[in-house]
């Protein structure tokens, strides 16, 4: 059924052109797609009987592209809370490494699932994950609705799911497999980090994606000591390693990139490396650095945010990201011209670089205290909205969300879920 969204105050579309009073119209074409039509009285400009119309009223209310979460840990969300305001390698050595080796499968799944509702509320349509179990995580978004591109983690030292490097790759190449002609799934190859794998293990993850041409995900430059480390262990920093096997490339989607000099930047930019920046998890673990974003829009490196873990942010709240991603850069830059709402915003909105069309809609209540009064949408986007203020979602001309309720988990539904999660975090230790 065809989508009419009535009487919007304010729209934004991908290109970041605003509308004021106007209706959306999503219709479904023979082969599925999706196609968004905006403008007045759609339906007699298309001929429609609104029999065969799902109207939503978008009075007092804002349309915009679907968010895109594009490098978090979703199942981390069993962890929000168990382990803050500590020194990273503490962090994982004490709390969240010995907690993790806890889970099992089903307990993954849960903490998808979670993950996944939480992003949906808070009007994220797509995501880029990482972490062990993923056919559980696939299982969740799938169950859920919204789009993912979901990582098979590969690490030196085995995962909870495979301790044997060799029979974890061999898995690896199953799961893209399995997964590979999936509607709204894309199977992605997840090398943990230059610290965590080998020259060959990078290599054959390489391989793989090329042969079944998908991205590889990995973690790059996050902090000041896995850059000393690799300088002083190999003499090459973690972006010249992975440009010096061959690594670097449009596949290439690299989280954080907060410690890369200007040299980096430019090989980012010109091998076409997708980066991610987690401006609140970084702050958060006090990684120290700050991505260079005028350096890499100035090279013209595809740029677009993810939350990081749940552990270590603690929200999945894209819309809270880009105020932090705003107000990190004009501190750092003392300059408040960087970090600007367009730029932020774009980042926000970008599903592309993750292998998604970023067809969705999501519609922004404009009736809170906190978003009155309108100057400008975007500002007001950018720095006063947050998840909460989202109220309906649209995904794939499905809509999943609406009156912040959702469409395919019920009340009863919803109870299981959180019962669930509160029986699996039993078993974790907390100090």
């Amino acid at each position: 059924m065809d989508i009419l969204i009535k009487d919007l105050d304010y729209a934004v579309d991908l290109n970041l052109n605003l509308y004021r009073d106007i209706d959306i119209l999503l219709r479904r074409g023979d082969k599925g797609e999706i196609t968004i039509h905006r403008g007045r009285n759609l339906m007699e400009k298309f001929n429609l009987d609104r029999r065969d119309l799902k109207i939503i009223e978008g009075n007092r209310r804002c349309a915009i592209p679907g968010l895109s979460n594009n490098h978090t840990h979703i199942p981390m969300t069993l962890l929000r809370g168990i382990a803050d305001d500590m020194i990273l390698q503490d962090w994982l050595e004490s709390r969240i490494w010995p907690n993790e080796s806890k889970l099992t499968g089903e307990d993954v799944y849960y903490g998808a699932l979670l993950g996944c509702l939480e992003m949906l509320r808070f009007g994220v349509t797509s995501f880029n994950d990482m972490y062990f179990f993923p056919e559980e995580i696939v299982k969740g978004a799938k169950e859920i609705g919204i789009k993912g591109a979901v990582g098979f983690p590969v690490i030196d030292f085995g995962t909870p799911q495979y301790k044997d490097l060799d029979k974890l790759l061999r898995a690896c190449e199953e799961f893209i497999k399995r997964y590979l002609r999936e509607e709204k799934i894309r199977p992605v190859v997840a090398p943990h980090a230059p610290y965590t794998c080998s020259r060959d293990t990078y290599v054959q993850c390489k391989e793989i994606s090329q042969e079944y041409n998908v991205p590889l995900h990995t973690h790059l430059s996050e902090t000041r000591y896995e850059v000393v480390e690799m300088e002083n262990k190999i003499g090459r920093r973690p972006v010249e390693y992975l440009e010096s096997i061959g690594v670097l490339g449009e596949n290439l989607i690299a989280a954080h990139c907060v410690w890369v000099t200007k040299e980096e930047v430019k090989k980012l930019g010109r091998y076409r490396v997708k980066v991610v920046h987690c401006p609140g998890s970084n702050m958060k673990l006090a990684s120290g650095g700050v991505m260079p974003l005028v350096e890499m829009l100035k090279e013209g490196v595809s740029l677009s945010l993810g939350t990081d873990g749940p552990a270590s942010n603690n929200n999945l709240d894209i819309l809270e990201e880009m105020k932090i991603c705003a107000l990190l850069h004009k501190a750092h830059r003392w300059d408040p011209r960087v970090g600007d709402v367009d730029t932020v915003l774009s980042m926000a909105l970008n599903s592309k670089s993750i292998g998604f069309e970023n067809r969705d809609v999501v519609l922004l209540d404009l009736k809170s205290p906190h978003l009155r009064p309108v100057h400008n949408i975007k500002s007001n986007i950018v720095y006063s909205a947050n998840g909460n203020d989202v109220d309906t979602v649209i995904v794939d001309g499905e809509v999943l969300l609406e009156n912040k309720r959702f469409s395919r988990i019920g009340d009863r539904d919803l109870e299981r879920i959180y019962t669930k999660v509160d029986r699996v975090v039993k078993k974790f230790e907390v100090q």
